[in-house]
């Protein structure tokens, strides 16, 4: 199946700026599948030239939907910003080339800022602090804790009681801590990340939190594999903690390590992004519709919210809310309403055989696209008419378009 590729620019932004106060197409690349985090950080590494031969889309094909984020951006008067881009572990302090396409180098540069942001920071633009900040910014982005300590020091030295100074000591501190061997100690670190660093890294580093903290999330992830999974403590197993070091296969495999792995609604969450992520788009359907008809309030915090990844699935789920239509599109009956929402999953996915009528429904429009026999097409749309007709109704709007 053919990965959808049709992102709302306007959404992301603004899902961005909620976020960081900053929107950076490089950012949105990493988040919409355009990129893959593995290998964007084989290039921060150093292991990469640039990132041209990597986009999922093509260096020319990216350049134009960056363009597209990058107007509508400016059309909401944020400020646009050349940021310097530098490499990581033994690469620490290199400055990153994104793309030999000049223009598409710039863009990937570039962070575009609220208004307001922009302001604050100009009360300070070329102060000593700001630059004992920056510099201080630079080399714990750099995973450098020798360099972060010296130049923690002379923020001090500056300014003892700067907010930034206590905070980047315990990213220090996460720095110069050894992965965490066994379960025991995979406990421990887990809540110093929750409690301590993770707060610390979004504070001081924003939009630089995910990289700095990964590696993190991924030597938890491998503390605590082999500890069985409790739906009481569902965070402390280890695909919670890959599912925050963006390591999709490990999600997966950890996930599905789990006898009845299908019975627990917290690891079919973190198996439906995985598998989005890894670009198997009809598996991760296949799992949030299983959400919807056996935990139907899982499904609406999950679709509702701001990180959901798939734009059209959630485009779709916004329009049935807003549908009027008897009887109503519960969360239950939205895997039907999806599929004539998008007609090209049918083809994809497989019959629920389950004895609801919204299941029901499900089956019977997955029998309508497959086409057969004209006694069988009208069987099953008088059965779906009796059940849903506005379903039907869609449904042959949907084949007569």
């Amino acid at each position: 199946m053919a990965y959808p590729q049709s992102h709302d620019a306007q959404a992301l932004v603004q899902q961005q700026l909620a976020a960081h106060g900053a929107c950076s197409p490089l950012e949105l690349l990493l988040e919409t599948n355009r990129l893959d985090y593995d290998v964007y950080r084989a290039w921060r590494r150093g292991e990469r030239a640039t990132l041209d031969g990597v986009l999922i889309d093509g260096a020319r094909d990216t350049r134009t939907w960056v363009e597209d984020v990058a107007s509508w951006a400016q059309s909401l008067h944020l400020n646009a910003e050349i940021v310097d881009l530098y490499g990581i572990d033994d690469n620490a302090g290199a400055p990153l080339t994104a793309s030999a396409d000049t223009q598409l180098d710039e863009l990937l540069h570039t962070e575009f800022r609220l208004a307001a942001d922009r302001v604050q920071l100009d009360l300070f633009l070329d102060t000593t602090e700001a630059a004992a900040v920056d510099a201080l910014v630079e080399a714990l982005s750099a995973h450098d804790a020798t360099a972060a300590q010296a130049r923690l020091q002379e923020l001090r030295r500056v300014n003892a009681a700067h907010w930034a100074a206590d905070e980047a000591a315990l990213l220090i501190e996460a720095l110069r801590t050894a992965p965490p061997c066994g379960a025991a100690q995979g406990l421990r670190r887990l809540e110093t990340l929750e409690r301590q660093w993770l707060n610390a890294a979004c504070a001081v580093l924003r939009t630089g939190a995910r990289d700095f903290l990964t590696p993190l999330w991924r030597g938890v992830g491998q503390a605590l594999e082999g500890v069985p999974y409790h739906p009481a403590r569902p965070r402390q197993h280890s695909s919670w903690a890959y599912l925050n070091g963006l390591d999709w296969d490990n999600v997966k495999r950890t996930a599905q390590g789990v006898d009845g792995y299908r019975r627990e609604p917290a690891l079919l969450e973190r198996l439906a992004e995985a598998e989005w992520r890894l670009r198997d788009r009809a598996a991760a359907v296949a799992l949030w519709c299983l959400l919807c008809w056996r935990w139907p309030e899982r499904f609406e915090a999950t679709v509702d919210a701001a990180n959901f990844p798939d734009h059209a699935l959630k485009t779709a789920w916004l329009a049935a809310q807003e549908s009027r239509t008897v009887p109503a599109i519960t969360t239950e009956w939205f895997p039907a309403w999806l599929l004539v929402a998008e007609p090209g999953l049918a083809g994809e996915l497989t019959p629920r055989h389950g004895t609801s009528d919204p299941e029901r429904a499900f089956d019977l429009l997955l029998a309508l696209f497959a086409g057969g026999s004209d006694r069988q097409d009208l069987d099953n749309r008088r059965a779906l008419h009796a059940l849903h007709p506005r379903l039907l109704e869609r449904y042959l709007e949907a084949v007569g378009a």
